[in-house]
């Protein structure tokens, strides 16, 4: 391979494992995630065909991908895409990925026969066209393959993986995660191909499960397939082209699809919307305002000739792959991506069964999820594979109660009527007040915390059997006292009197601290403010003067202010100022939330200018995407405080883009928000 990197990857956003990104290809860029339609060069300027040049131009693919296999095998067409180039003769000007002819081999050759081709010769094919990413003859293996015949298929698969890129020039590698239905082979597989080095991973084989609708089968090789990968490589799943599946397996982690599904269902007649296919002679009226639909109905198209229908089919399939794809990456921008992924799962009882098994897949999901979204939708009992619930979970089985009684709201939707508000936001002296919802009793001095202050949930009496089963779960994680339950109509009248407006607000300050940065070794109030006895006086609150809600919190020292935390608005958690910074920084020790730097490049952060993934050297485990963090070098000095904008094995593995944007640096003087 080249000395410089062919290609490169950058996260612009993300929510569960699913992001938004620039794939970089030899100066060409693809925003993903993105499907590549699949061009079948024997199919080029024949009647009605789609062209290269009209999925880019019109439908905006920016990628595409051909067969390698079939060009070599057709004389003319191989001397014409060796003098000219694989973009001339596409006439295409996107990016081009080209498939070595595995498919072939497990199509034609019974699963384990071998295509009439070398492995390198394959590989030097494909760089004499100019392909932009090349697949190397990866050995496909079928789901129903014994461990054994599955382990010697990825041997033989990354034997070859190492030769061909020996002899690789200037094009992208992209190595197929093979391993069948076998999980740790899945595993194993990802890990060996990230070891090769190899910035661009399709996971292969699952052409069969997608076609048996065994889309748990599929979860769960993704998963596995992503844990040996990790998140800074790009995953590509071939043979993905049904809308339904798209947003589930972007949730799960891949990038890149790849399908001839629009050509290949408009061939049968087969009308694609977003959840299913139908049958022309099924429908009388079209459910889409794609250019097609508005201008035919059913009956039009069933009575041209096939060569006329197909192509305008195809077109139609097009758009709503395209549409579908920017609700996608919509959906990870919001932060709503749960939602779409919810709602596939009601379009088919295998997809339902799917979006059930990715809670076994909870932890992976998490590390690599935003701290918080624009909101927090809960349905039905699907929604607890979410990770805010298992990072609430977390929460709950650390929570310490200090006052004898408990006053618990029962009634979830009148959560910020004026009278809970009321008497919740300034409690009963001696009285811990809790919200008693879906998620898990909510102390209130949390409760505009994300997700609790930001959770849309079904009213009382509106839940399923599994989300009652899980309330009642959470019920006894908290050793709640003397409970008062109350429905937030007519006040209980036990009550003794209220603690004042600035005592509650700086209760609700510290639960808030304690949550957010919590440790194993500090009390993050102390690490922050000291033990003086003073403390409360020394602490200064600014308020909203419309809402009355924290904004600011201060700390008198020396006869001045230092300004350590400011709460968001969107979300309910403090971003850190610099003050604030120093303070956590010398009192709770590495590798406490820290990103640490290469030190030639950390006076540039120190002077507030962003961290970049290539000078990361390492980042705590415990950090997620949107989580503050203390910038640091080598010999843990402070150099500045910023939003890690992806979890900390995307931060240590990738070599592109911003990792974290800083507020301050010790030495800029100047707040960036």
């Amino acid at each position: 391979m080249t000395d410089d990197p062919i290609s490169n990857f950058e996260v612009t956003d993300c929510d569960l494992m699913g992001r938004r990104g620039i794939l970089k290809v030899k100066g060409r860029k693809v925003e993903t995630p993105e499907l590549m339609p699949v061009i079948n060069p024997n199919k080029l300027g024949s009647g009605g065909s789609i062209e290269p040049k009209e999925l880019k131009d019109r439908f905006r693919f920016n990628m595409i991908i051909t067969n390698s296999y079939i060009i070599r095998r057709t004389e003319d067409m191989k001397e014409r895409a060796i003098s000219e180039g694989l973009h001339r003769l596409l006439s295409f000007d996107g990016v081009i990925m080209t498939d070595s002819g595995t498919f072939q081999s497990f199509m034609y050759g019974g699963g384990k026969g071998e295509v009439d081709v070398d492995p390198l010769d394959i590989i030097r094919f494909q760089n004499s066209i100019g392909s932009d990413v090349g697949t190397i003859l990866d050995r496909f293996t079928v789901p129903g393959s014994e461990h054994e015949d599955a382990e010697n298929d990825l041997n033989i698969t990354m034997k070859r993986a190492k030769d061909s890129l020996d002899v690789n020039k200037n094009m992208e590698m992209a190595v197929p995660v093979q391993g069948g239905r076998h999980l740790d082979l899945r595993e194993l597989s990802g890990r060996r191909v990230k070891e090769l080095g190899i910035s661009y991973a399709p996971i292969g084989g699952v052409v069969p499960i997608m076609e048996s609708y065994d889309y748990t089968l599929l979860v769960d090789v993704i998963a596995n397939a992503k844990k040996g990968l990790g998140p800074a490589i790009p995953a590509h799943l071939f043979g993905a082209g049904h809308p339904m599946i798209l947003p589930l397996a972007t949730a799960m982690g891949c990038d890149l699809f790849d399908s001839a599904s629009y050509i290949k269902f408009a061939n049968d007649d087969r009308y694609m919307t977003s959840d299913r296919t139908y049958h022309l002679k099924e429908l009388d009226t079209f459910p889409c305002p794609c250019p097609v639909c508005s201008k035919y109905d059913p009956m039009d198209l069933l009575s041209m000739p096939k060569g006329e229908r197909t192509p305008l089919l195809a077109r139609h399939n097009l758009w709503v792959l395209r549409i579908v794809l920017d609700s996608v990456r919509s959906a990870i921008s919001e932060g709503t991506l749960w939602e779409l992924v919810e709602r596939s799962a009601m379009s088919n009882p295998q997809m339902y069964a799917a979006v059930r098994r990715v809670k076994e897949h909870g932890s992976l999901i998490e590390e690599q999820a935003p701290r918080s979204t624009r909101r927090f939708m809960c349905s039905s009992s699907l929604s607890l594979s979410r990770p805010e619930f298992i990072r609430y979970e977390r929460y709950l089985s650390n929570a310490d109660l200090s006052s004898d009684r408990t006053l618990r709201l029962t009634d979830w939707a009148r959560n910020y009527s004026r009278s809970v508000m009321d008497l919740m936001g300034n409690p009963p002296e001696g009285v811990d007040p809790f919200i008693d919802s879906p998620l898990g009793p909510i102390p209130y001095e949390l409760n505009d915390m994300y997700p609790l202050g930001q959770a849309i949930f079904p009213p009382p009496g509106g839940l399923d059997e599994g989300m009652l089963g899980h309330m009642e779960a959470m019920r006894k994680k908290v050793p709640m006292k003397d409970i008062i339950d109350w429905n937030g109509k007519k006040q209980p009248e036990e009550l003794p009197g209220r603690i004042g407006h600035r005592q509650a607000n700086i209760r609700r300050a510290m639960a808030l601290i304690r949550c957010q940065f919590s440790n194993d070794v500090t009390d993050p109030v102390v690490a922050l403010f000291g033990e003086d006895d003073d403390l409360e006086e020394r602490i200064d609150m600014i308020t909203s003067r419309k809402t009355g809600k924290i904004r600011n919190i201060h700390l008198a020292k020396d006869g001045g202010k230092l300004h350590l935390l400011s709460l968001r608005a969107e979300d309910g958690l403090f971003s850190i100022k610099i003050e604030g910074a120093k303070r956590l920084h010398k009192n709770i020790p590495a590798p406490w939330m820290r990103v640490i730097v290469d030190s030639e490049t950390g006076e540039f952060n120190a002077r507030g200018l962003n961290v970049f993934c290539k000078f990361i050297n390492d980042a705590d485990g415990r950090i997620r995407p949107g989580d503050d963090v203390l910038v640091v070098d080598e010999k843990d000095k402070l150099l500045a405080v910023g939003k890690a904008q992806t979890g900390w094995k995307y931060l240590k593995e990738s070599k592109s883009g911003i990792g974290v944007k800083v507020r301050e640096g010790v030495l800029s003087g100047k707040d960036k928000d």
